[in-house]
């Protein structure tokens, strides 16, 4: 399976005319939007990027990120190629995807949540061995979660991946912390802003190698 990756689209449609473009020509079998789709919009913002990503001709999984409205998090849609991963378990390609949206801390944006509210909501999903999950909040105290200035991301994602140990993460939220790295046997990838061009390609088999791309 073949993931074109991407997050903090930013409500930026140029850009989502790019990841249509490099999803449709090559073979991706996957879109996955790691959040912050739109930049304070609304559902009906999102649902139009989403909209235009399935042109593509693949399938498009997301989570909402922290600068999405809130009501995106239970927001269903009619499209069968789009799925809200919040809280959810999805097969795709003969494995298992689980997501969340939002952030935690406070920044002054619109899906905000505190640790222990993010580890209400992961207590609710008992996901299977070799699952895949997808994230807006990288876990906390990795390059990958790290501005420059602090760490941002959840120490209760680390917690999750480090007893539940996901073969893959992919994560966003942090535009500095664009890379690849390790947590145990977890690969996790931020790939960076799409808002400034960048995506992350992954191949999902056997073996699970990931590269940071552009648009």
């Amino acid at each position: 399976m073949k993931i074109l990756h991407v997050s903090d689209i930013h409500g930026r449609i140029d850009v989502v005319e790019k990841i249509v473009e490099k999803a449709s020509l090559e073979d991706f079998d996957l879109i996955v939007v790691t959040g912050d789709l739109t930049h304070f919009g609304e559902v009906e913002d999102a649902e139009m990027i989403l909209d235009r990503l399935v042109e593509s001709g693949r399938q498009v999984f997301f989570v909402p990120g922290n600068c999405d409205p809130r009501a995106l998090l239970k927001w269903s849609p009619s499209n069968p190629k789009i799925k809200n991963l919040h809280l959810s378990l999805v097969e795709f390609g003969g494995s298992i995807f689980m997501g969340v949206g939002g952030a935690v801390g406070r920044y002054g944006t619109l899906t905000e949540f505190t640790e222990e509210e993010m580890r209400k909501m992961l207590s609710k999903i008992k996901p299977p061995e070799n699952f895949i999950m997808v994230s807006h909040s990288p876990p906390y105290g990795l390059d990958l979660d790290y501005t420059g200035v602090k760490h941002i991301g959840s120490k209760i994602i680390k917690e999750f991946v480090e007893l539940h140990k996901p073969r893959l993460l992919m994560c966003g939220h942090a535009h500095e912390g664009r890379g690849i790295t390790k947590l145990g046997t977890t690969l996790i990838v931020n790939s960076g802003p799409a808002r400034d061009g960048y995506c992350a390609v992954i191949d999902f088999g056997e073996e699970v190698r990931a590269e940071l791309s552009n648009l």
